[in-house]
């Protein structure tokens, strides 16, 4: 009797359950919110199983464009900061050694012990204009008035860079702690300053750690309700703001679908811009091995 191939195997029950609970619990809600986006709302407020594209022509008005250029700059401004900020620090977290790696690492994470509503109303009670950085610098005569931080663009900037920092941090220091010290080693040998070492030999080998880690950041933030919400307050509207209050302020449930219908296709445009940027370096680099 032969042997059964690779191909003919079954499927563990395992991965069944995972598959069936990954399709009940998301594949069949974008499905519900995809086909409610072509829906209309009647003047009742009630769905109306009317198939049109209605939604998605009043989500290109000027206003919601605007909306969506500003959410997409201030997420791209907030992973490039946590880029520059984590990636010195993922390097130094790979350099260390010991109780020094792990008293880094366990600093890293200490946020994320508490809860992310009080952290961000830890936020509120630093940046507010009655708040701890106000009251020190007003204290140390480094300013007359309080510097107006919380609930504008800058204080979803500071709470954006807060709380997705670490995200980024971790898949960098990944790549770096599997970095073959001999690499290093060889182009230092060779005549190489620190400057070239580090842009010829180091980032080449860990720039996949680095797209995946700005996609970490990058692709919640663009959907992130709950920080410009606290921290924005009413001045601030971004994507997510605008999407929530249509689902449950305005009642306006297929607009709200619509507009997370075209959130989802940016993320996905996102994804397909990561699968084509690591194509292209695995060609390019089979290429220079050839």
């Amino acid at each position: 009797m032969e042997p059964q191939s690779k191909s003919s195997k079954p499927i563990p029950a395992t991965a069944l359950v995972f598959i069936g609970w990954l399709f009940l619990m998301t594949f069949l809600p974008f499905l519900i919110i995809l086909g409610m986006s072509f829906l209309e709302r009647t003047p009742l407020g009630t769905i109306s199983f009317h198939f049109s594209f209605d939604n998605y022509l009043r989500s290109f008005q000027y206003i919601y464009i605007k909306v969506l250029f500003k959410t997409v700059w201030l997420a791209f401004m907030a992973t490039v900061s946590c880029l520059l900020i984590g990636f010195p620090v993922a390097y130094h977290l790979a350099r260390s050694r010991g109780w020094m790696k792990q008293l880094g690492l366990i600093l890293l994470f200490i946020p994320f012990w508490t809860n992310f509503i009080l952290r961000i109303y830890g936020l509120v009670a630093l940046l507010g204009n009655h708040g701890l950085i106000n009251q020190l610098l007003m204290q140390l005569r480094l300013i007359h008035s309080p510097l107006e931080i919380l609930y504008t663009r800058t204080g979803v900037y500071v709470g954006l860079l807060y709380n997705y920092l670490p995200f980024l941090v971790v898949p960098i220091f990944s790549s770096l702690e599997k970095l073959d010290p001999s690499l290093r080693e060889a182009a230092f040998d060779l005549g190489a300053n620190r400057f070239q070492v580090f842009w010829k030999v180091v980032v080449p080998n860990i720039k996949e750690g680095v797209f995946i880690g700005s996609l970490f950041v990058f692709i919640p933030m663009l959907g992130e309700y709950v920080i410009p919400d606290l921290l924005g307050g009413a001045k601030e509207a971004f994507l997510g703001n605008v999407m929530v209050s249509q689902f449950f302020v305005m009642q306006d449930w297929p607009f709200g679908s619509a507009i997370a219908g075209i959130l989802s296709l940016l993320l996905l445009f996102t994804l397909w811009l990561q699968t084509r940027w690591s194509r292209f370096g695995n060609l390019k680099d089979g290429g220079n091995h050839a």
